[in-house]
């Protein structure tokens, strides 16, 4: 991945908002489906090894991932080859100073379950940049637009008041329609609803000027993927980190960060 021009802020599609109800409507479908990709699908388990790490470097920042199995390192053998690691790696390469990091949420976790058991955990320690992954899943669960967009809403709320001079980064939610693993309609469907939720959570998001929501991402590449076709491999992780902070850079919201 390499960092493009954010993408113009718009309303949900007619198909897009069509997606949640169609899908109720043929969910004995969509359910066969997913249960056959589940049992054709390895589960792979979250990133063994601590949730924290740090690198070496003078006026250290703090940063705290949060959300669902990519913040946890599904997909990866170790916690230092996962997202919130190595945007760290990343954010200290291009600042010079040193960086420690934590990471907060499990494999599966949805809005929902990041607001009613980790917010505790998330306002524990204090945090310069938070990086949040989080969507995927209530995409993938087919959680309504209406209260997922609430959720979110009330997530931000929460992290800014518990981080209040903290910057915020949020991921795009994945471009479903490229995933090998899904099939159709489950495939078109998923990613009209997590386009959605996207385009109905981005505006709520960067009408702050402490955060931002990364652009929709390029096409992956050929070994984005982990062998189970839905997480990131190494090279994923690495080239998603180095995306979302191209894009931060670019759009300036780690000047913030300068002074301190």
């Amino acid at each position: 991945m390499s960092a493009h021009p954010h993408a113009p802020q718009t309303s949900p599609t007619l198909w897009q908002r069509s997606a949640w109800p169609l899908a109720m409507g043929i969910s004995p479908l969509l359910i066969a489906q997913g249960r056959s990709v589940r049992r054709g699908v390895p589960k792979l388990p979250p990133a063994p090894g601590v949730t924290a790490g740090s690198t070496k470097g003078p006026n250290p920042l703090r940063v705290l991932g949060v959300g669902d199995s990519t913040v946890v390192g599904v997909g990866v053998s170790t916690m230092d080859d996962g997202l919130i690691a190595q945007f760290s790696l990343a954010l200290a390469a291009h600042l010079g100073r040193g960086v420690s990091w934590r990471s907060v949420g499990e494999s599966g976790a949805t809005s929902k379950d990041i607001l009613g058991r980790f917010i505790p955990d998330v306002l524990a320690q204090p945090a310069d940049v938070l990086v949040v992954s989080l969507g995927a899943n209530d995409a993938k669960d087919l959680m309504p637009l209406g209260a997922t967009k609430g959720r979110f809403k009330r997530l931000l709320e929460i992290l800014h008041e518990g981080h209040p001079d903290a910057v915020m980064i949020f991921s795009s939610l994945p471009a479903f329609y490229l995933f090998p693993t899904l099939p159709e309609p489950l495939r078109s469907l998923l990613y009209a609803h997590s386009q959605a939720i996207e385009r109905s959570i981005r505006p709520l998001i960067e009408s702050h000027p402490f955060a931002v929501m990364s652009p929709p991402p390029p096409r992956y590449h050929d070994t984005f993927f982990a062998h189970d076709g839905f997480h990131p491999s190494v090279d994923g992780y690495r080239d998603w980190a180095r995306f979302a902070l191209g894009d931060a850079i670019e759009r300036g919201v780690l000047d913030r960060l300068s002074a301190r």
